[in-house]
């Protein structure tokens, strides 16, 4: 995705972290939205946030896909930059690569998110009901 206020979110799939191409960028207000294409292969894929110098001095991240909350990160140490601070005391860096669900026994599960094909079945134009 395009910087906004000096952070930057990249889709990357692979080993390799290959970024995928947004279409459709779209900005609001403190918001930017984009879209991706999804691969033809099976591909696992991560979301890689990075800040571009000092932002404030914590940032949080909440993912959603298709509007279901996946997992959420927050960094609260982050110092005002000065003569001799080193980039990681003042820029963000998040690679975040799955959904985390919690239970009622206070356990968590993470799944990693995949790029599959779309199973649509079929559908039955004479009873206009879904077969598989």
């Amino acid at each position: 995705m395009p910087t906004l206020n000096q952070v930057r979110v990249t889709i990357e799939c692979g080993p390799n972290n290959i970024k995928l191409r947004e279409h459709q960028v779209q900005y609001s207000d403190g918001f930017v939205s984009s879209y991706v294409a999804v691969p033809t292969q099976h591909k696992a894929f991560n979301i890689h946030v990075t800040s571009e110098g000092y932002i404030a001095p914590g940032l949080a991240i909440f993912v959603f896909i298709d509007g279901v909350a996946q997992c959420n990160r927050y960094r609260a140490d982050l110092i005002i930059p000065e003569r001799g601070s080193k980039k990681e005391e003042t820029e963000v860096e998040f690679r975040l690569r799955q959904k985390e669900e919690k239970f009622a026994d206070g356990k968590w599960l993470g799944r990693q998110w995949e790029f599959a094909d779309l199973d649509v079945g079929q559908y039955s134009a004479v009873s206009g009901t879904p077969t598989r």
